[in-house]
């Protein structure tokens, strides 16, 4: 095969049994179940990177820090109630309720922007509104 240009052409059109033949070449490894374009990605990032250097090592050193993190989650999605939902939570022998409105909660007759003041408004602490609710597992904000 020649070089870059006519290599990343070549990948483009390559039957699938071609395609794994060309990668189990390139990678010394069975090729994986995956999506054709996908191999064909994977290829011509390597053909790149073989022809021009890969990552410098300061950015290949911060990625693998990032990717070896365990702990970092990611960001749970924004809490989308419907208007009209009821959330009902006992607390201390009482029941609470509160009503879901378009912008924002209506609870004990009153406007709230969020369920973090109802949550405090309820218990006199700092409380994650959404987790008082139980709206999120216990182990998040």
């Amino acid at each position: 095969m020649g070089w870059l240009p006519n290599d990343l052409e070549r990948i483009t059109t390559m039957s699938g049994d071609t395609l794994a033949s060309v990668w189990a070449e390139t990678f010394a490894a069975p090729v994986p179940e995956v999506a054709p374009s996908l191999l064909r990605r994977a290829l011509a990032y390597e053909r790149q990177e073989r022809k021009f250097g890969g990552l410098p090592v300061v950015m290949r050193k911060h990625l693998e820090s990032i990717s070896a993190d365990q702990t970092a989650a990611m960001p749970e999605p924004p809490l989308k109630l419907k208007p009209g939902t009821r959330l009902v939570r006992e607390w201390n022998g009482t029941i609470y309720t509160v009503l879901v409105m378009a912008d924002g909660f209506e609870f004990a007759g009153r406007s709230w922007r969020s369920l973090s003041m109802i949550a405090r408004h309820i218990t006199g602490a700092q409380w994650s509104g959404p987790r008082f609710f139980g709206l999120k597992r216990s182990g998040k904000a």
